[in-house]
């Protein structure tokens, strides 16, 4: 099992946003795929940082481990406390193909299996905004 450091995870964050930028312009859906896993790296990376836990499986008095919230970023964002105020709104997310809504942790999955979100735009924003947050509260 592979259990990086907060570091580890923060450079990944850079990284992958790096690239969801180079890519956004020829293809949204995978620049798109690449900021979610940039936003989930950052808000592990916080969490780890802000409960002093060593690795992503470390479990410190009340805080859970980081890998425990798999991709739920809207739990991590209520974990970090992180305030409305500061990260654009939490756009719904409905697949195209089928209609149907979901939560946040449908998108990776989604984009990954090549599913068309609509408004891709909006929850790219809206996880761009998570990855300023992170890179602004490191």
């Amino acid at each position: 099992m592979i259990n990086p450091p907060a570091l580890t995870l923060r450079r990944r964050s850079d990284q992958l946003f790096a690239s969801a930028e180079r890519a956004r312009p020829y293809d949204i859906e995978s620049a798109a795929l690449l900021l979610f896993y940039a936003a989930e790296c950052g808000l592990k990376a916080a969490y780890m940082l802000q409960n002093n836990l060593k690795n992503t499986s470390e479990v410190r008095g009340g805080a859970k481990s980081a890998r425990s919230y798999g991709h739920d970023l809207r739990s991590l964002i209520h974990a970090l406390n992180i305030s409305r105020m500061t990260i654009k709104p939490h756009p719904l997310i409905t697949v195209s193909r089928t209609g149907s809504s979901g939560d946040v942790t449908i998108l990776h999955e989604a984009w990954r299996y090549g599913e068309k979100i609509h408004d891709t735009n909006a929850v790219c924003e809206w996880l761009t905004s998570i990855v300023e947050w992170c890179r602004n509260n490191r």
